[in-house]
């Protein structure tokens, strides 16, 4: 049966008999479904066996007046919101602001008007019953968005597999059959592999934002250098012909970082792959890192277009992507950097974003240390410590 079409209940709480009645019989009249109560403890009482749609309430009652009897009703997880109107002599200022203080929704002066009575029990019937409908509504699709994520997950997690495969074969290639092959050819597999790595990268990260958002990705912390994090994150992300635009700049005795290194790796490589994304071609990148007072800070540098700084929170969310001042937007999952900050805030640290139109992005992260290590720049050389601004 639908609810609408089902009378609501409205519980009538006065100690004043002639009150009760004439309320009741104009409420029944209207199609209502009424139960009233001289006395406000048998109201609670009442409605926590049975709540109603709706309560109009006396204030001056004995034993326990109206305003008790309201915040008794909103202390209640399952009274707590069913719409209370004051009906009272009292009707100065003070006592309809403490009417609605204690959680009433309206608030009639007596003498009341029957029809004024009915507009306004109406009115809170049909918005209490939006509500119910509106959150009814939510829940449902709050359930089937669970199960679409269930099968998304289910679906990019059986293509792992297979990607993996293809990836290791075409890299076997490159390895073996390389020599045999023509420039072109060759440049055709290393784009081939490239995309297989993107594609790759980008199930691993719709996977571990999913486990990370459900709290179910074990951590395996371990101290490993700067360096090696990003080794590993330019295997990842980097072409062989753009390695030569990334450079790396690890502050003198920067302590090691204490991570997961696979997810660390990847906060890095997918920073890594947006830099090579919207910065030019022939432009520089900059791999860092440095102690700071929260453990370690790293950073990826680009000379791209730069982000607005109304973005700068908005980038880090689910789908939350940034439009770019110069050239077309590239295609983005919006997924990347959410993975990011889910990894950095899961590990104990903290991720930002310093960057102006026209002046380049700097993407950094801080994690614990994990002990002393030495960074060396890109002659083998010990490099100062950099600016905290980097």
């Amino acid at each position: 049966m639908n609810a609408d079409s089902v009378p609501a209940t409205i519980m009538i709480v006065d100690d004043e008999p002639d009150n009760l009645n004439v309320l009741d019989a104009s409420l029944a009249r209207a199609g209502y479904r009424v139960v009233v109560f001289p006395r406000g403890a048998m109201a609670v009482a009442a409605a926590q066996a049975e709540p109603p749609d709706l309560v109009l309430l006396d204030v001056c009652m004995p034993e326990m007046d109206g305003y008790e009897v309201c915040s008794r009703f909103k202390a209640d997880e399952t009274l707590c919101r069913i719409p209370i109107i004051f009906i009272s002599a009292l009707s100065a200022t003070e006592d309809i602001a403490r009417g609605f203080e204690c959680g009433g929704v309206d608030y009639i002066a007596k003498p009341f008007r029957e029809p004024e009575v009915l507009a306004r029990v109406r009115t809170h019937v049909a918005m209490l019953r939006a509500y119910t409908q509106l959150a009814e509504q939510h829940a449902q699709l709050r359930i089937l968005e669970r199960h679409r994520d269930t099968l998304v997950h289910m679906l990019i997690h059986d293509m792992r597999s297979p990607l993996f495969v293809l990836l290791g074969h075409l890299e076997m290639i490159e390895a073996y059959g390389s020599q045999k092959m023509g420039a072109g050819d060759l440049q055709s597999l290393r784009v081939a592999i490239h995309g297989a790595k993107v594609l790759a990268r980008m199930v691993s990260t719709v996977i571990d934002v999913s486990r990370l958002e459900s709290v179910d990705i074990p951590l395996r912390r371990v101290a490993v250098s700067a360096r090696e994090l990003f080794e590993a994150a330019l295997s990842q992300a980097v072409d062989f012909d753009r390695r030569g635009h990334v450079s790396q700049r690890i502050a003198e005795a920067c302590p090691a970082v204490l991570c997961d290194v696979d997810l660390s790796t990847r906060i890095v490589a997918n920073l890594l792959a947006n830099a090579l994304k919207y910065a030019p071609d022939s432009s520089e990148i900059e791999l860092g890192a440095e102690p700071d007072p929260g453990g370690v800070r790293l950073w990826v540098r680009d000379t791209g277009p730069g982000i607005s700084p109304q973005y700068h929170q908005r980038i880090f969310e689910k789908f939350g992507m940034a439009e770019h001042p110069q050239g077309p937007q590239a295609k983005s999952s919006g997924l990347g950097l959410a993975f990011c900050k889910m990894a950095v805030t899961a590990q104990g640290g903290t991720i930002g974003l310093e960057s102006a139109p026209g002046q380049g992005s700097t993407f950094w992260f801080i994690l614990p240390a994990g002990g002393l290590g030495v960074g060396t720049g890109d002659d083998g050389q010990a490099c100062p410590k950099s600016s905290p601004n980097l």
